[in-house]
C-alpha cells in the first residue's frame, strides 16, 4: 500500500515538472524563432540606412516590401505553432490602435488630398510603421531577454553605418567600382551619408549610441567585449561630431537624461561617455583645423593627405581609448561603482545639472541673450552655410521659422482635415515668402497638422506618447538587479532613450518621414510595452482549430498582399518613368526609342493613377516627337489628376506658348501664379500673355481640346523652352 500511495502523491510533482520544462522548451523553440524575426528586421534596417534612409521611390517601397514579407512569415508562425505572440499591455496597445488609426486616416486624406499620390505614398510608409510596431511587439514578447538583445543589435547596426560616414573623412580614397566609393564628402564636407542627410546620420547615432555605452558598462559582460563597445562608442560621439548637427546635439542631449536616469550602473556609464567625448575631441579638431578637409567641392588629391592625418589621429586616440578603459574596468574591482554609489551620484549628477540649467537660464534672460538668440532664430536673411562647423554655436533655425510659417498657413486653412498626407510641397508654395524649395515643414506636429490637420496631429502625435508612456511605464518598473541573471534594466533605459531623443528633434526636423530612424524608434518602443516571455512561462493561451486559424491566417496573409501591391505600384511606376526619361534627355534617339520611352510613361501613369510625373514625361516625349497637340493632352490629364499642383498648371502654360494660344496661356499661367505667386517663370509667361507682340490673336478654339498643331513661335525666350523633364 505505501507503494501505490507514494506513486499516487509524486503524480501531481511529476506532472508539474513536466509541465515546466514544457514550458521552458516552448520558451526556448519561442526564443529561436523571434531570434530570426528581429534579425531579419535588423536586416531590413540596415538596408534602409545604406538606401538613403529609404526616403524615396523606389528604395521605400522595397523597404516595405521586405518589412511586409516578415510579417506573412510571422502571421504564420503566430498563427501555427505559436512561435511568436505579440503581448503587451492595455495602454501599449491603445498606442498600436492610434497609430493603426493614424495609417487609416492618411488613406483617407487621399480623396481630397492636392498631392494624392504624395497622400498614397504616406500611407504606404505610415502601414510599415504598423507592422513594425507589432512586429516588435511580438519580439518583445516571446524573445528572453528582449530588451538586452534588442539594444545589443541596435548597436551594432549602426557600426557599419558610422563607419561608412568615416570613411569620407579618413579613407576617400577606397572605391571598388560597383562596390563602395568613400569619397561621398566632396561635394559637401558635412557627413550625411549613407543615409543622404546629415541630421538623419546624428540621429541613427544617437540611437545607437546609448545601447553601445551600456554595453561598454555592463559589468557582466567580458572585458574585451565591453572594450570592442567602448571603441564603437568613441566611433558614434565621432561621427555625431562631423555631421555638424545642433539637432543630434539636442538629441543626444536629452536622450543622455533620460538614460542616466533609468539606468543601472550610472558611474561606469557617466565615466566611460566622458572618456569617449574627450578623446574624440582631439580628432575632431584636426578636421576643424584642416581647410581642405572643411571646403566644398574640393578634388581628392587636395584632400588626400589631410584625410591621412586624420585617420592617424582616429587611430591613435582609439588606442588611447582603449587603455584607458581597461584601467577604468580595472579599477572597478574596488567599491566605487556599487549600485548605491550609482544612485548617489545620479542625484548629484541631477543636482548639479539642474543648477547649471537654472544659473545659465538666469544669466542669459538678465543678459539678454534669449532676445537676441530668438532673433537670431527666426532671422532668415543671415542664415549662414550648412556645411560651416561653426554653425554649432549658431542660434539660427536655418529657414526653419519660415516653413513653420507655411505650415500653419497652410493648416489655418483647413485645420481639422488638412490638404492630405504629403501634401506640403504643393502647399507651400501659395504661402511662401522666397523662392527655397522644401518637401517638409521641418517640424513634425507642424507637418501633421498641414497635411492632416487637428485628426492627424492627435492621431499621429498621439500613438507616439502613448507607447511612450507604456515604455516609460514599463522601465520604472523593472528591478534594478535580477538575482541570478544580468539586470535588464539598463538595457531597458538605453532603448528608451532611442524615442525620447527622436521626439525631441521631431519639433525641429521631419524624421517621421526618414524610415531609417524612425523604424529603430518603433522597434524600441515595440519591444519596451510587451509583455516579457519570462513572464508568461506558466500563460497557457488556448489553440483554436485547424480552420479558424487557416480563416485567421487567410484573412491577414491577404491584407498584407493588398499592402505590398500599394507598396509597389509607385515604385514601378516610378521606374517605368525614369526608363522613359533616359530617351527625353538623350542627344539623339530615332523614333523607336521614343515610341518606347512613351509606352513607358503611359504603363507608369497607369500604374500610378494618381501621380503627374508620368504625364509630365509623356508630354516631353510628345514634344520632342514634334507631336504638341499629344503633349497638350498629356498635360490637361496632369490637370486633371491634381488641380491644384502647380507644375501641371506651368506645364500648361508652357504648351500653350508653344501652342501660340493666348486665352489657353492666360489662364494657365494665372492659375500657376495663384499656386505659386513668387514663380518667375510662372510670371513670365503670364507677361507674354499680357504683352500683344507676343502671340497672335487669341484663338476662337481654345477650348480646352486638341488643337492641330501649330508652327511654334521662333523668338528666344526662357519661358519658351520645350516642356522640361521631371527629376526623376
Amino acid at each position: 500500500m505505501i507503494g501505490p500511495v507514494r506513486t499516487a502523491f509524486a503524480a501531481p510533482s511529476t506532472a508539474r515538472s513536466s509541465a515546466a520544462e514544457g514550458a521552458t522548451a516552448s520558451l526556448a523553440a519561442r526564443g529561436r524563432t523571434s531570434g530570426l524575426l528581429l534579425g531579419a528586421i535588423g536586416l531590413a534596417l540596415l538596408y534602409a540606412a545604406f538606401a538613403d534612409g529609404a526616403t524615396d521611390l523606389p528604395q521605400e517601397s522595397w523597404l516595405q516590401l521586405m518589412l511586409l514579407v516578415i510579417a506573412v512569415a510571422a502571421t504564420g508562425a503566430w498563427l501555427y505553432g505559436g512561435a511568436v505572440r505579440p503581448a503587451a499591455s492595455r495602454a501599449a496597445w491603445i498606442g498600436v490602435g492610434l497609430l493603426t488609426a493614424f495609417a487609416v486616416w492618411t488613406g483617407i486624406t487621399i480623396l481630397f488630398s492636392v498631392a494624392p499620390d504624395r497622400s498614397w505614398m504616406s500611407l504606404n510608409r505610415a502601414i510599415a510603421y504598423v507592422v513594425v510596431t507589432v512586429l516588435a511587439v511580438a519580439v518583445g514578447a516571446s524573445l528572453p531577454r528582449a530588451p538586452e538583445r534588442v539594444a545589443r543589435a541596435l548597436a551594432l547596426l549602426v557600426v557599419p553605418v558610422a563607419l561608412y560616414a568615416l570613411g569620407g573623412k579618413t579613407l576617400p580614397q577606397l572605391r571598388i567600382d560597383g562596390v563602395i566609393d568613400l569619397d561621398h564628402a566632396a561635394g559637401l564636407s558635412r557627413l550625411r551619408s549613407p543615409l543622404g542627410y546629415w541630421n538623419a546620420l546624428a540621429l541613427l547615432c544617437v540611437i545607437g549610441l546609448f545601447p553601445m555605452l551600456r554595453l561598454a558598462a555592463d559589468p557582466a559582460r567580458r572585458v574585451s567585449g565591453r572594450l570592442a563597445a567602448l571603441g564603437g562608442l568613441y566611433l558614434l560621439v565621432l561621427v555625431l561630431g562631423l555631421t555638424y548637427s545642433r539637432g543630434g546635439i539636442l538629441a543626444f542631449l536629452v536622450g543622455g537624461l533620460v538614460f542616466i536616469s533609468l539606468t543601472t550602473e550610472r558611474v561606469r556609464s557617466v565615466v566611460l561617455l566622458v572618456v569617449s567625448i574627450l578623446a574624440a575631441v582631439v580628432p575632431l579638431i584636426v578636421v576643424f583645423t584642416r581647410p581642405d578637409l572643411v571646403a566644398n567641392g574640393l578634388p581628392l588629391a587636395s584632400r588626400r593627405d589631410d584625410a591621412t592625418a586624420v585617420l592617424i589621429a582616429v587611430l591613435v586616440v582609439l588606442a588611447a581609448v582603449l587603455m584607458v578603459g581597461r584601467g577604468v574596468i580595472a579599477l572597478e574591482r574596488g567599491r566605487l561603482c556599487t549600485p548605491a554609489r550609482g544612485r548617489r551620484a545620479g542625484r548629484v549628477v541631477a543636482g548639479l545639472t539642474a543648477l547649471l540649467v537654472a544659473v545659465g537660464f538666469a544669466g542669459a534672460l538678465g543678459s539678454g541673450a534669449f532676445a537676441a538668440a530668438a532673433e537670431r532664430f527666426t532671422d532668415t536673411r543671415n542664415a549662414g552655410s550648412v556645411t560651416d562647423p561653426n554653425r554649432l554655436l549658431s542660434t539660427n533655425s536655418g529657414n526653419r521659422w519660415t516653413w513653420w510659417q507655411e505650415a500653419v498657413g497652410a493648416w489655418s486653412e483647413k485645420p481639422l482635415a488638412g490638404w492630405g498626407a504629403g501634401s506640403f510641397p504643393v502647399t507651400h508654395k501659395r504661402h511662401r515668402t522666397e523662392l527655397l524649395p522644401v518637401q517638409q515643414p521641418h517640424s513634425v506636429p507642424l507637418q501633421f497638422l498641414a497635411e492632416t490637420g487637428i485628426i492627424g496631429l492627435v492621431l499621429g502625435m498621439g500613438a507616439v506618447l502613448a507607447l511612450l508612456a507604456a515604455a516609460v511605464a514599463r522601465v520604472r518598473a523593472m528591478p534594478w538587479a535580477v538575482a541570478g541573471a544580468p539586470p535588464g534594466r539598463g538595457y531597458a533605459a538605453a532603448l528608451l532613450a532611442a524615442p525620447c531623443a527622436w521626439l525631441a528633434r521631431s519639433f525641429y526636423d521631419w524624421d517621421w518621414d526618414i524610415p531609417a530612424v524612425t523604424l529603430p524608434v518603433l522597434l524600441a518602443l515595440g519591444v519596451l510595452v510587451a509583455r516579457p516571455a519570462e513572464a508568461r512561462l506558466r500563460v497557457v493561451l488556448p489553440r483554436s482549430d485547424g480552420g479558424l486559424r487557416g480563416l485567421g491566417f487567410g484573412v491577414g496573409v491577404l491584407a498584407l498582399i493588398l499592402a505590398m501591391v500599394s507598396a509597389a505600384l509607385p515604385a514601378l511606376a516610378e521606374t517605368r518613368t525614369a526608363s522613359a526619361l533616359v530617351a527625353v534627355g538623350a542627344d539623339r534617339v530615332d523614333d523607336e526609342a521614343l515610341a518606347e520611352a512613351a509606352a513607358d510613361a503611359e504603363l507608369a501613369a497607369r500604374l500610378n493613377p494618381l501621380a503627374v510625373e508620368p504625364l509630365i514625361a509623356a508630354a516631353s516625349i510628345a514634344q520632342r516627337r514634334d507631336r504638341i497637340p499629344e503633349a497638350r493632352m498629356q498635360i490637361l490629364r496632369a490637370v486633371e489628376r491634381q488641380p491644384e499642383n502647380y507644375e501641371a498648371w506651368l506645364q500648361l502654360a508652357r504648351i500653350e506658348f508653344v501652342r501660340q494660344d493666348r486665352a489657353g496661356l492666360r489662364r494657365a499661367a494665372g492659375r500657376a501664379l495663384e499656386l505659386d505667386p513668387l514663380s518667375p517663370q510662372a510670371a513670365a509667361l503670364a507677361r507674354r500673355a499680357q504683352a500683344n507682340a507676343a502671340l497672335p490673336e487669341e484663338s476662337a478654339t481654345a477650348t480646352g481640346s486638341p488643337l492641330p498643331q501649330q508652327v511654334p513661335v521662333t523668338t528666344p525666350d526662357p519661358a519658351a523652352a520645350p516642356v522640361p523633364a521631371p527629376t526623376p
